[in-house]
């Protein structure tokens, strides 16, 4: 029973449900690739009433990370786009789809983020 308990205290933990604090690198790196242009670090506040364009990243950590072939999956997205038709964060985010980016970032730069992103 005090598994469970500590089990269930630590799947609550904002430790678990967002994205590691950025270091220096990964803050430029996100940057200088424009991703910031869409994507926030963390969530805005509920009370701002803005519906960002695309999920934090602290978000897309907390929906993917454990999951296997999410990292692939990820830069797959990245420097391919997403499906407009796969609206799973549909009512969270403004955009539609996430656009190609492989004039932007290069393979190996997303796969650092998106690894970042899952740790």
């Amino acid at each position: 029973m005090k598994l469970l308990a500590l089990l269930l205290t630590l799947a609550a933990s904002p430790l678990v449900a967002s994205a590691a604090p950025p270091d220096e690198q990964t803050t430029r790196l996100a940057k200088d690739r424009n991703c910031t242009f869409c994507h926030a670090f963390q969530p805005a506040r509920a009370e701002l009433g803005a519906v960002p364009p695309a999920p934090a990243f602290s978000d897309i950590a907390k929906r993917y990370r454990g999951q296997p072939g999410a990292e692939d999956k990820l830069v797959a997205v990245v420097m391919r786009g997403s499906n407009p038709k796969d609206r799973h964060w549909a009512g969270k985010v403004s955009a539609a789809q996430m656009p190609p980016n492989p004039a932007r970032i290069s393979e190996a730069d997303a796969r650092q983020l998106i690894r970042w992103i899952l740790r």
